[in-house]
């Protein structure tokens, strides 16, 4: 019996400790390279990503000769209306499928810290500047509702690596912004995996730049939970 209370006691004792001494905040995944195959993380507007992320090399299957090299299965092609063997036929769609250019709108990830020296990502499509073109397509990044560095795609479906040195605006918060606002030709963005780097080109986990309050939320939504475990 004395045992056991004092089980108890040492129990009581870690679990005050943890409540006086942890962060009321969790780090939590980020849905960065679309894994989860829905926009996760993500608040849409329009219509331009009604039927992203899409699936596979879709490029490649609609005979385009430019291949997607997208990461994993999953990633933002604008142009294409293909959701994969599961979601895709369920809703209709065949390999190769399209919805064209003219849909317009925008994604906009969650907030997040910025922690690395560099950012670096996948992007293909259309080339509409941002700063240039009335009509943007564009992946920005946005802290206080200014754009602070912006890439475009270079008329190709094809997906390049592409980064942003982000060291003057560590400790900010920011949001990254895929714009599509072009409705002729190439007027979509493709996009995929996004990373912050250290000073030594290294990835750094998404836990270290973003989190959620602990009152009232969870720190990893379903859809996440799904893409790790």
């Amino acid at each position: 019996m004395k045992r056991m209370y004092l089980s108890l006691m040492i129990f009581s004792m870690f679990a005050f400790l943890c409540v006086l001494f942890i962060n009321p905040t969790f780090a939590r995944f980020f849905n960065n390279d679309f894994e989860t195959g829905d926009l996760t993380d993500w608040e849409k507007t329009g219509t331009a990503f009604d039927f992203q992320p899409t699936w596979g090399d879709n490029p490649t299957a609609r005979n385009r000769n430019q291949p997607s090299n997208h990461q994993g299965d999953w990633w933002i092609g604008g142009f294409e209306k293909y959701q994969g063997p599961d979601k895709g036929a369920a809703l209709g769609q065949n390999p190769g499928g399209v919805q064209g250019d003219g849909p317009q709108g925008s994604i906009t990830s969650i907030e997040f810290v910025i922690v690395g020296e560099t950012m670096n990502f996948l992007i293909g499509g259309g080339n509409h500047p941002w700063a240039t073109d009335p009509n943007p397509c564009s992946v920005n990044l946005v802290i206080d509702e200014e754009v602070e560095r912006t890439s475009t795609g270079d008329n190709h479906e094809s997906m390049t690596r592409k980064e942003w040195d982000v060291s003057d605006l560590k400790g900010k918060t920011a949001q990254i912004v895929v714009v599509d606002n072009h409705g002729g030709g190439w007027g979509h963005l493709n996009f995929d995996d996004i990373h912050q780097a250290d000073s030594s080109g290294n990835n750094i986990p998404w836990g270290q730049a973003t989190a959620v309050e602990a009152r009232g939320k969870l720190a990893v939504s379903w859809a996440q939970m799904k893409k790790y475990y």
